[in-house]
């Protein structure tokens, strides 16, 4: 049997139920596995785990190894599907904030694994050029998550040392973060609504020019040096200049 057709073997017989006798023996490692992606699902979303209990949460884990093979052998790479699969469940009705808050978390636990991102200073020199010719959005390893829902509060009444109140949150209020590496910790940053505008239409568009027309259509009182000059304080903000259509005729 060659190598690949022996790997497909194994794989099917570890992912398809026990049925005899013969399949008891591999039953047992296909167990284990289960367990451990569970383990590592439960150690990436330790507050929705908290939020919802261990049998709702294992259920929600079911059906997450379900949908998502492991595909590395590093398993904090495990796990950004359970956000989608809570979106598609009945919690997304009892517990409308869950997914939102699975997505924080898996940014959090990304930013605790992720390799080393090579952050450097905008360079803000750039600003003087015309807008339509550059681009703004956050630096290297940085990731952002806006809601409808207090996901940032929620997320902060689980950590260790917090006095937050989960009954004390106003689920009106929705809100924003920034989570980067800050001195070998990560940290979850505030970010006010107009900036989170800004960053989504920095992600969706080619240009800053773009990029504002965007967010003033949305927020027409949006200021954009105050939100550049918080982002550049932060550490948090990128410039680049646009790439450059290539030519495809003869030059003159």
């Amino acid at each position: 049997m060659r190598l690949p057709d022996w790997e497909a073997h194994l794989i099917g017989a570890l992912t398809a139920a026990a049925t005899d006798e013969e399949t008891r023996g591999i039953a047992i490692y296909r167990n284990a596995r289960l367990a451990i992606l569970r383990n590592a699902l439960a150690g990436a979303y330790p507050v929705c785990r908290a939020l919802v209990g261990e049998d709702c949460f294992d259920a929600l884990v079911r059906d997450t190894l379900a949908v998502q093979a492991s595909t590395s052998p590093n398993l904090h790479r495990y796990g950004n599907a359970l956000p989608a699969v809570i979106a598609q469940s009945p919690l997304a009705h009892s517990v409308p904030y869950l997914a939102d808050v699975a997505r924080l978390e898996w940014c959090v636990h990304w930013a605790h694994y992720a390799p080393d991102a090579h952050v450097e200073a905008a360079d803000a020199t750039l600003l003087a050029q015309p807008a339509d010719t550059i681009r703004a959005g956050l630096v290297e390893g940085a990731q952002w998550v806006a809601s409808r829902w207090p996901v940032v509060s929620i997320w902060r009444a689980h950590q260790p040392g917090e006095t937050i109140a989960l009954n004390a949150i106003d689920l009106g209020v929705g809100e924003a973060a920034a989570i980067a590496v800050r001195g070998h910790r990560v940290a979850v940053l505030d970010v006010d609504p107009p900036t989170a505008t800004f960053l989504a239409a920095c992600e969706a568009e080619t240009s800053l020019q773009a990029a504002l027309e965007t967010t003033l259509a949305e927020r027409p009182d949006f200021d954009l040096t105050a939100c550049l000059s918080g982002l550049y304080r932060s550490g948090l903000l990128a410039l680049s200049a646009c790439p450059t259509p290539s030519s495809t005729g003869d030059t003159p």
